[in-house]
């Protein structure tokens, strides 16, 4: 699959097989790249020597693309490719006509260079492959490549997308944090057969949803 159009100097084209990862894997991981994973290809490479940007946190951005036989538990197997490969990786997930995009910012492992530990994940939900609105915009610095490519996919504004990756992720961590309160307090609530108690516990719960409507619609 061609996902995305990007110059032909920064294409790799090239078949990884899925044991280059297994010695990152647990037994349990190493079967699901058997049970999940048909192929991943390396696509492409964005870096100086290929299309002429430089980044000062990336030095270069790896697109992947992994087909995949059914369409679940993806999710525990990208993080051992990413802790594999230190550089910034985009992933084209494809199954059948879908594809699901994931990235993640991520930093050198402080003791092994060669591995990378990371900070935030970025995806899509999945779509038709025919239908994508996400683009990789090559312009000033493969830092700017990498950070308004994870604005697209994070579904923030344009508004946003003049900020930094820092305050992205800030915010992104915001409003995970605000979720997984939510999530308890409903379930508290449920558990609550007494109302005098509840009234606090839903007083409480609205305050939450509010301020998680105005950090999603708002740059804070």
């Amino acid at each position: 699959m061609t996902f995305f159009q990007l110059p032909n100097q920064a294409k790799k084209d090239k078949s990884i097989p899925k044991n280059a990862f297994y010695e990152y894997a647990t037994s349990k991981q190493k079967q699901l790249f058997v049970d999940v994973v048909d192929k991943i290809r390396w696509q492409y490479k964005l870096a100086s020597d290929t299309i002429n940007l430089e980044g000062d946190e990336v030095q270069e951005i790896q697109i992947f693309e992994i087909s995949l036989k059914q369409r679940k538990n993806i999710e525990t197997v990208l993080p051992i490719i990413e802790k594999a490969i230190p550089y910034h990786i985009i992933f084209i997930i494809s199954f059948n006509d879908e594809v699901m995009l994931y990235t993640s910012q991520k930093h050198a492992h402080p003791v092994n260079e060669n591995n990378a530990v990371v900070d935030w994940v970025f995806k899509t939900d999945w779509f038709n492959s025919t239908s994508s609105k996400y683009n990789i915009v090559l312009k000033e610095s493969l830092d700017k490549v990498f950070s308004d490519f994870c604005f697209q996919i994070s579904n923030n504004s344009v508004a946003d997308s003049k900020r930094d990756l820092k305050e992205l992720i800030e915010k992104e961590q915001k409003k995970q944090d605000l979720t997984n309160q939510i999530n308890r307090l409903e379930a508290q609530i449920k558990r609550t057969k007494q109302f005098n108690k509840k009234q606090p516990l839903n007083s409480e719960l609205n305050k939450l949803k509010k301020e998680l409507i105005y950090i999603t619609e708002h740059n804070t």
